[in-house]
């Protein structure tokens, strides 16, 4: 019997039965095969919706079905429209003389490519469970590519952002020089973020593999990896890094920049309380501050429930429902560019108004009036 993965101990029955054993999971592992992984940052969709999707309740399961296609489709189509709107903005060329333009613009494009990996990465899981893949050769490719374009693509968004913070408090600090702020700077670290993030993911295009499952369906699979111990340390770490690093940086630029500001002013105007001081700037320069911000709340929840449900059975459905609601969450800032990178900059709008979509869109309105 070697129907377990996770070194899990397999029990057969039956002998002439290939859906007859039981596996006997290490900690940190559940499932009908081990193939799920509940130690830090290690939690994954095949997990958290597969009990919904096999629930033995007809209702449910055709619930659980719709609501899970839904919720990344409306994703990825009001993301689009948001894209597209921030793509047009940023090839301007005015909003691309300093870098924060140039992360804003890959960010946007990275944006696009997570939210149409996740709803086929959903699409993915639910035609494997129910065996609908005609093609094993398809399959593979597509257990392997799906979670490192996932993964690579939404983790490159953390770090362009952390850039466009960095790049903010040196323009504070030295409102003179331009070094950072250069096209070129910008480009070369977006060339390094893209090379080291999709580089560290390697492993993923390796140890993803389509494993058969009969104990559900008769031509039911699994997309699941198989990691030697230190390979799952590396993982775990690596994760940790892209998301801890990002979220802290991301946060503590926040802190300083507003601190910065604030005392600039304050400084010149010696009349106003620090408070009011730190309120007009918010509301004046809240362009410097809202990508990051929401990032960093945005990240929050995620962070927090993970740490929390570390070598978690998730026997309890709110358990599961929580990361399920965190997971997708996580995905809202790819949704909003337009609204967090173009809508709060004066400069911005300014450009997408000068656009022909902008000027195609209020003279179909003007008509429409």
């Amino acid at each position: 019997c070697k129907q377990c993965l996770a070194q899990g101990q397999c029990i057969k029955g039956d002998i002439d039965t290939p859906s007859d054993y039981l596996c006997l999971c290490p900690r940190c592992h559940f499932g009908s095969k081990c193939q799920h992984n509940t130690e830090l940052f290690s939690f994954n969709l095949d997990s958290l919706l597969s009990p919904d999707l096999l629930s033995s309740s007809l209702v449910n399961a055709k619930l659980s079905l719709s609501m899970y296609i839904i919720v990344p489709t409306v994703l990825l189509i009001y993301g689009t429209i948001s894209n597209l709107l921030s793509l047009v903005t940023f090839r301007q060329p005015r909003t691309r003389l300093n870098g924060a333009g140039h992360y804003f613009l890959t960010g946007t494009i990275f944006s696009q490519v997570s939210l149409f990996c996740l709803l086929s990465k959903i699409l993915h899981i639910i035609i494997n469970i129910r065996g609908l893949f005609i093609q094993p050769i398809v399959n593979t490719v597509l257990c392997k590519i799906l979670p490192f374009l996932l993964s690579s693509s939404n983790r490159i968004g953390y770090w362009l952002i952390v850039f466009v913070s960095i790049e903010r408090i040196y323009v504070t600090i030295y409102p003179t020089k331009r070094w950072l702020q250069k096209p070129k700077i910008a480009k070369t670290i977006i060339t390094l973020i893209t090379i080291f993030t999709c580089a560290s993911h390697v492993h993923e295009l390796v140890k993803y593999n389509i494993v058969d499952d009969p104990k559900y369906t008769a031509n039911g699979k699994w997309c699941v990896t198989q990691l030697s111990r230190s390979l799952q340390i590396y993982n775990q770490t690596n994760t940790m890094i892209h998301y801890l690093t990002p979220f802290l940086v991301n946060l503590i630029c926040t802190i300083v920049l507003l601190i910065l500001i604030a005392r600039t002013r304050a400084n010149a105007d010696k009349n106003k309380s620090r408070w009011k001081i730190f309120q007009e700037q918010f509301k004046k320069k809240k362009e410097m501050f809202i990508p990051s911000m929401i990032h960093v709340i945005n990240a929050l929840p995620h962070l927090i429930i993970s740490f929390s449900l570390i070598c978690s059975d998730l026997d309890k459905k709110w358990q599961r429902y929580m990361l399920i609601i965190s997971y997708f969450a996580a995905y809202v800032p790819q949704c909003l560019s337009f609204h967090l990178y173009v809508q709060p900059s004066k400069l911005f709008l300014r450009e997408f108004h000068a656009t022909k979509m902008w000027k195609t869109l209020s003279g179909s309105r003007r008509t429409m009036n």
